[in-house]
């Protein structure tokens, strides 16, 4: 798992990365560094992703806007 798709979730739920941390149970620091991308998304913390959300096509959809509007902003 990317670590952009990993910001996705968490923005396409309206989370706080405060909020993210403890819902996942990892630390602030975590979702922080996996955010940034010094950090990857340990097989523990997609393993709790995945058990935690349904991730449905209206999530993928969003996903690919985001991206896309993410690019507008880097042109």
């Amino acid at each position: 798992m990317e670590n952009e798709l990993f910001r996705a979730v968490r923005l396409y739920k309206e989370m706080t990365q405060h909020e993210f941390a403890k819902y996942l149970e990892v630390s602030h620091g975590t979702i922080g560094r996996i955010e940034q991308g010094s950090l990857k998304v340990t097989p523990n913390v997609k393993a709790k992703l995945i058990s935690k959300f349904e991730l449905t096509d209206a999530f993928f959809d969003f996903f690919e806007n985001y991206k896309r509007l993410s690019q507008l902003c880097l042109n």
